[in-house]
């Protein structure tokens, strides 16, 4: 969901002009290996199960890479999916991808996704990227609203008595701010992965204690 709230879409805004600055000279002067550090904090901290599905991204512009993570849980078994925008919508749908070592054809806005005929499954984990996140677990998009949506409707609508799907902000450390401005319809982080480290927010921050 998008804010009405013009100040606080102001103060994003400037927000978001920082963020990606910093990210962008992140990503210039040592992308690659960052990448590589942020796979391994992820793996040490967040367990995840052979055939469970974990929603990946494919990197644009100089978003945090989450290939070397992806290939290495998709050897462990996992089912890797990636992001479909659907016409007309802002919720995301979800596509086995099998080989990330091909980029996918380009989809909505020039993304790429994998196409029809890839089978649609709904995440256990999310990797979700982001402009930005504070220490308690907020987190600065684009403004399009596809995750926030996503977001809600999988919390609402899974079935009483799973488990609901674990959203994992994946960044530089150099992303974060002391707090960052929100509404009621941004959707909170269960825990951020960067180089440094693996946060936890909220219950999963009292589960990984």
């Amino acid at each position: 969901m998008i804010s009405t709230d013009p100040d606080t879409d102001a103060r994003k805004a400037s927000f978001r002009a920082k963020l990606k600055q910093r990210r962008a000279e992140a990503a210039a002067a040592n992308g690659a290996a960052i990448a590589q550090l942020a796979a391994e904090r992820f793996l040490a901290a967040i367990p995840v199960k052979a055939g469970q599905v974990v929603a990946g991204y494919w990197p644009m512009g100089d978003e945090l890479d989450p290939r070397p993570l992806l290939q290495q849980l998709q050897r462990r078994g996992a089912l890797i999916v990636l992001p479909v925008i659907q016409t007309g919508s802002r919720l995301l749908l979800f596509r086995l991808c099998k080989d990330l070592s091909q980029v996918p054809p380009a989809g909505a806005y020039g993304i790429p996704a994998p196409p029809e005929g890839s089978s649609p499954l709904q995440p256990d984990v999310l990797l979700v990227p982001l402009v930005g996140f504070d220490r308690e677990g907020h987190r600065l998009g684009m403004g399009g609203g596809y995750y926030d949506t996503t977001l809600r409707a999988l919390r609402r609508t899974r079935a009483a008595g799973a488990k609901l799907p674990l959203a994992v902000g994946y960044a530089f450390a150099v992303q974060q701010v002391a707090e960052l401005p929100h509404g009621d319809g941004d959707e909170m982080l269960d825990w951020v992965v960067t180089e440094r480290g693996a946060v936890a927010f909220g219950q999963n921050a009292k589960e990984s204690e």
